[in-house]
């Protein structure tokens, strides 16, 4: 009895997935007759059987991965002693006269290139075809019984070039036209040059200014001392848009230029008197968090100099107008760089409003020493379901980033269901 096992097939591969089974238990074989198929990560191999007999016993099923050293399959060569012994498998591209045992243990086993029976057809005296996977697939994509095919290859494989060749042969009425493969182009020699650069880093220096230095000095005390976590949700603002655009007309014969980011900020000072853990900080030197009396919310501005975050002190207390009004007049000081200090500092928390410049989603930074800062994306229309019916919704994308020592992800999480119930009604916000 023979036992072949899954050898070694080199490039540090040491498993495969069967990929296809040629054989099936009481079939006779001839020594390198083809068994499986076998695919790994980088090849697609064939395990051919190293000795002549009856396959007794298949240890294998499509689909199943294999690893070296598993006996595959046993072949019973009428001998009453028990070989093992590993089969190398070989790349569909390798030639026949290639194919070596190694570590034989019995004298019978030794191939030799001349005991592979060349056929002139393409079948074996067991009805077993022998051709690369890529023959058959092909044949089986053309439609061609493969067993027709005239093979070509070394001991009377079918290789894909045989199909093809058959394919084209003028009986083969039922190929199209559209099957018929294009001469190759050759891309190697290119009739235009390709200028090859390799200059070392040069500079163009610009001294910053205090804005940047401001903000380069902010952001690396958040990246250091806060722990910092970001969730994000597509909040339903349908509704939204249309109080606005129905308010909006109103709003400019008030000379008020109404844009939802007043909406927005009375629906998250609403939040914050609802959930002040979101509105405080961490105070180290006495182990407390402290809770902010007042909401006092940042606005964080685009401008030229760069980014600033005038404050809107006391934001709950105001109408939605009345932030409208705030917001504009702070977004036109802060871009003509007349804001006062008392106008940019003193926030419990900031909104930052990276929709206005096409961004979606990101993770904004904590305002040191707030304890979060939430993010709005742009708004756009987008499909959702509905009563089991496709619609047509307005969605906003926003994010949050939270201080993780003292606000916990579902404190975040319940922060923004509870923002998006204000903007799913927002004719609350009015009251």
């Amino acid at each position: 009895m023979f036992k072949v096992k899954f050898a070694d097939i080199g490039e540090g591969l040491t498993e495969g997935t069967v990929q296809e089974i040629y054989i099936k238990i009481g079939d006779v074989v001839k020594m390198g007759d083809p068994l499986f198929n076998v695919e790994t990560d980088k090849v697609t191999s064939d395990i051919f059987a190293p000795t002549d007999g009856a396959i007794s016993k298949i240890n294998v099923e499509q689909g199943l991965e294999i690893k070296v050293g598993d006996v595959v399959v046993e072949i019973d060569d009428g001998k009453e002693s028990e070989v093992s012994q590993d089969v190398e498998s070989k790349v569909e591209e390798v030639k026949v006269e290639e194919i070596k045992v190694e570590e034989v243990k019995v004298e019978e086993v030794k191939v030799e290139v001349e005991s592979v029976s060349p056929s002139t057809s393409n079948e074996n005296q067991n009805n077993l075809v022998w051709a690369t996977p890529l023959a058959r697939k092909t044949a089986k994509q053309l439609g061609i019984d493969i067993s027709l095919v005239t093979p070509t290859g070394k001991g009377g494989k079918t290789l894909l070039a045989d199909v093809e060749n058959y394919n084209k042969a003028p009986s083969q009425v039922f190929v199209t036209s559209t099957l018929e493969q294009k001469p190759q182009k050759d891309y190697s020699n290119p009739l235009i040059d390709v200028p090859s650069f390799d200059n070392t880093l040069t500079f163009s220096s610009m001294p910053m200014n205090q804005v940047r230095k401001a903000t380069i000095k902010a952001m690396e005390r958040s990246h250091s001392e806060i722990a910092a976590f970001t969730g994000m949700r597509n909040l339903n603002v349908t509704e939204l848009v249309k109080l606005r655009t129905q308010l909006k007309e109103h709003a400019n014969n008030l000379n008020i230029k109404l844009t939802y980011l007043a909406f927005i900020v009375k629906a998250v000072a609403l939040c914050l008197k609802q959930f002040p853990n979101i509105n405080s900080r961490i105070n180290k030197e006495k182990n407390t968090t402290d809770f902010v009396n007042q909401i006092n919310i940042g606005i964080a501005c685009d401008t030229p100099e760069g980014l600033m975050v005038p404050v809107i002190k006391d934001a709950d207390k105001l109408s939605v107008y009345q932030l409208a009004i705030k917001i504009n007049e702070l977004s036109v000081k802060a871009k003509n760089k007349s804001l006062s200090m008392k106008e940019i500092s003193g926030a419990s928390f900031t909104v930052t409003n990276f929709g206005s410049v096409g961004l979606e989603y990101a993770t904004p930074i904590i305002n040191f020493p707030e304890s979060a800062i939430l993010g709005l994306g742009v708004i756009k229309k987008e499909p959702a379901v509905k009563n089991q019916e496709i619609i047509i919704q307005d969605i906003m994308p926003i994010s949050i980033s939270a201080d993780h020592r003292i606000i916990d992800g579902a404190d975040a999480g319940r922060f923004l269901i509870s923002l998006e119930n204000y903007l799913i009604n927002p004719a609350t916000l009015l009251i």
